[in-house]
C-alpha cells in the first residue's frame, strides 16, 4: 500500500489514459504496486492482456469521444494523461486532434467528474530543441522557431492545461520528459540498436551535443511524486535521467552493450536536415503514410544541445532518478531480441521528445 505520509489517499482511485502504451503501461503497473485502485482508458482494439492481468479496470474510450472520457474519469481522484500522438512526421491534423482537441476533451471530462488532480504528460520539445548548450528550466519560454506539428500541438495542449488549473476545483500538474526509453520501448533506442547492428548509424556534428533522456521507470516515479505532492498543483516539472550525456557517449555505450562497432561517420546538421526535408517532400508527393528514413524533426531531436535543469523536481518533489543510462542499457541488451525487430525508419511511439 502507499505510504499514508506521502500519498494523497491510501488506495486512491487513479485513471491512466494511454495505459496500453509504453509510458502508460509502466505507470499503471507502478500505481497498482503502490496500492492505487487503477482504471485505464483504452481503445477496444488495443491489447488489454497486461492491464487485465494487473487487475486494472478498463474503460473503453478515445480522446475524440468526450462522453467516453467522462465515463472513465467519473469517481477518480487522480488522472494521469499519457495518451497522445507522438511521431516525427505525419498529417498535422492528426497531431492536433490528439494533442490539442484531445487535451481539451480530457480537461472537460475531469472538471465534470470533479477530479482533484490531473497530471499531464507534455514534452521538452515545447522549448524548441535548442542547440546553444545553455541551461533551460521550467521558467524558460516556449520555442520561437517551432514548426513541426508534434511540437506545435504539444505547446497548444500544454497551454490548455495551464489555463485549466484552478477552474472547477481541478489542480493541474505538467510533467515534461525527454526522450522516453527503457523496457517495452519499440521505437527510439531499439531503432538506434538496429542501425548500429547494420552499420548505418551516423552522428550529427560528431555527436558532441548533450541529450535529454527519461528512463520510463524514472519518469513514472517522478509522475507519481508529482501526483502525491500537494504543492505540485499548478506547477511544471522537468523529469529526466539527470545525466549530462552526449549523443556520442550514449551511442558508444549502446554499441558496447550490443557488441557492435560504434558509429564512425558524422555529417553536419545542415546536410542531414536538408536530406530530411528532401525525403519528406518525396514522401508527401508520393502519398506515403510511413515516415521517411530521415525527417527534419528527427534530425533536430538528435542534434538538440542544452542542459535541462532538474533542480525544481528534486527540491519540490524529492525526485531522484534511480536508473542510470549504463544500467538501463545493460538491462536492455540482455534481451536477445532487443533492436532486432525494430525498423530503421522513425515511427509512432508513446510520449517523449
Amino acid at each position: 500500500m502507499v505510504d499514508p505520509k506521502t500519498a494523497l489517499v491510501t488506495g486512491a482511485s487513479a485513471l491512466v489514459s494511454g495505459a496500453t502504451g509504453f509510458l502508460g503501461g509502466h505507470l499503471a503497473a507502478l500505481l497498482v504496486a503502490k496500492g492505487y485502485q487503477v482504471r485505464a482508458l483504452a481503445r477496444t482494439t488495443s491489447d488489454l492482456g497486461k492491464l487485465t492481468a494487473l487487475g486494472v479496470e478498463v474503460v473503453p474510450g478515445d480522446l475524440g469521444d468526450r462522453e467516453s472520457l467522462c465515463r472513465a474519469a467519473a469517481g477518480q481522484r487522480l488522472v494521469f494523461h499519457t495518451a497522445g500522438k507522438v511521431a516525427d512526421w505525419g498529417p498535422p491534423d492528426a497531431f492536433f486532434q490528439a494533442n490539442e482537441i484531445g487535451v481539451a476533451n480530457m480537461i472537460a471530462a475531469c472538471q465534470q467528474a470533479g477530479v482533484e488532480r490531473l497530471i499531464h504528460t507534455s514534452s521538452l520539445t515545447v522549448l524548441g530543441l535548442p542547440r546553444h548548450g545553455k541551461l533551460i528550466d521550467e521558467s524558460s519560454p516556449y520555442g520561437t522557431d517551432v514548426r513541426d506539428p508534434y511540437s506545435v500541438s504539444k505547446i497548444a495542449g500544454e497551454k490548455l492545461m495551464r489555463a485549466a488549473h484552478g477552474h472547477m476545483g481541478l489542480g493541474v500538474t505538467i510533467v515534461r520528459p525527454g526522450v522516453i526509453w527503457g523496457p517495452g520501448d519499440i521505437t527510439i533506442i531499439p531503432r538506434f540498436a538496429a542501425l548500429l547492428r547494420r552499420g548505418r548509424m551516423v552522428l550529427t556534428n560528431g555527436g558532441r551535443n548533450l541529450i535529454a533522456l527519461s528512463h520510463v521507470d524514472n519518469l513514472a516515479t517522478g509522475m507519481l511524486l508529482a501526483a502525491e505532492t500537494e504543492a505540485a498543483a499548478g506547477e511544471i516539472y522537468h523529469i529526466t535521467d539527470g545525466e549530462e550525456l552526449t549523443a556520442r557517449t550514449a551511442l558508444h555505450a549502446l554499441a558496447e552493450a550490443l557488441g557492435t562497432q560504434p558509429p564512425h561517420r558524422s555529417l553536419p546538421f545542415w546536410a542531414l536536415y536538408a536530406v530530411g526535408a528532401t525525403l519528406e517532400g518525396v514522401a508527401t508527393i508520393c502519398g506515403r503514410t510511413k515516415p521517411p528514413a530521415i525527417t527534419r524533426y528527427g534530425v533536430r531531436l538528435a542534434s538538440c544541445h542544452c542542459r535541462y535543469d532538474l533542480h525544481k523536481a528534486q527540491r519540490e518533489l524529492g525526485y531522484i532518478p534511480h536508473v542510470t543510462f549504463r544500467e538501463g542499457i545493460r538491462a536492455l541488451a540482455q534481451d536477445p531480441s532487443f533492436g532486432r525487430g525494430a525498423t530503421v525508419h522513425p515511427g509512432e511511439s508513446s510520449h517523449g521528445q
